[in-house]
């Protein structure tokens, strides 16, 4: 069987096992990409993911340690994809058969289509903590998204993008999501900055990947802070550039979590601490950026 005509992108950062875990996974699940560019941020060479270099359709972009920032790597393998449909993966998945055709169907239907697939969590794994439900993409029907949305329709991994149209954009805005400051919300921001530029975004369930659960409980808390804090940056970009549809969103958002701090007491206090702490973090995202960042310059990518 032929490699279909498509990119697999793949950024990493101190994490060799799960990383060649990831690889061998797209590697042995047919039809394959004609490439998988993994983008390597690891403070030191390593010499598993060197190996990786030598697979055959497996390619490995080496940046200085200093690099840092998912984002920034993201930018980096979109420039370096042979192929103008490109396919965002995470380094701590595992793809389902059939996994990759529904998502290059779907981006192909047009220019400016972006195409999704389900990200369900993986069996749990010996010590870690069960994934927030930020972390998955569980719809079970096809969906089409045009123009500004209530939620977040486009997730960071297991997405399929024209990459000349994601570049025209200038690319993730570097200043979001993991290794920043602000370490989450990059998917949600180029999602909307896409619908904003007219492009369809398109669910296609029979797409599925799993995502490991690798995380011990103690990192749990750092994590939601991070999701929260990411989306109140997000939130706070858009609203600088007076984007009325984010100033909804965001009322939104923190109104149905409010809500469901005060229905959740007395009986389930642990879902009432959850809600409030990612408002107090969304709330702080928010401050920060209006204090650090500007919107107005835009996203932020190397050259």
């Amino acid at each position: 069987m032929s490699a279909l005509p498509v990119s697999i992108v793949m950024c990493s950062r101190n994490r060799p096992a799960l990383l060649r875990d990831t690889v061998h996974s797209v590697l042995a699940t047919p039809p394959l990409p004609a490439e998988l560019v993994v983008v390597d941020q690891g403070d030191e060479p390593d010499a598993e993911i060197a190996a990786l270099g030598t697979v055959d359709g497996c390619r490995v972009v080496h940046v200085p340690s200093t690099t840092r920032g998912l984002s920034r790597a993201r930018n980096i393998g979109l420039r370096a994809a042979a192929h103008p449909v490109v396919v965002l993966l995470d380094d701590d998945m595992l793809v389902e058969p059939g996994w990759l055709e529904p998502l290059l169907t779907a981006v192909a239907a047009s220019p400016g289509t972006v195409a999704t697939g389900r990200v369900l969590a993986a069996p749990p794994e010996a010590g870690a903590a069960a994934l927030p439900p930020a972390a998955l993409v569980a719809h079970e029907e096809p969906t089409v998204a045009r123009g500004p949305q209530p939620r977040d329709v486009m997730p960071g991994a297991n997405v399929a993008v024209h990459r000349d149209e994601v570049l025209a954009l200038g690319g993730y805005d570097e200043r979001l999501g993991a290794g920043t400051r602000f370490g989450a919300a990059d998917d949600n921001d180029m999602g909307h900055r896409l619908l904003l530029a007219g492009a369809t975004i398109r669910h296609e369930p029979g797409s599925v990947v799993l995502h490991r659960a690798w995380r011990p409980s103690s990192e749990l808390r750092r994590l939601r802070w991070a999701y929260g804090r990411g989306k109140g940056a997000f939130y706070a970009k858009h609203l600088q550039l007076r984007d009325r549809w984010i100033a909804e969103r965001l009322a939104r958002d923190l109104a149905r979590r409010g809500k469901r701090a005060v229905t959740a007491l007395p009986g389930e206090p642990r879902t009432t601490a959850a809600e409030l702490f990612t408002i107090a973090a969304i709330l702080a995202g928010v401050a920060e950026w209006l204090v650090r960042e500007r919107a107005g310059e835009g996203p932020r990518a190397t050259a």
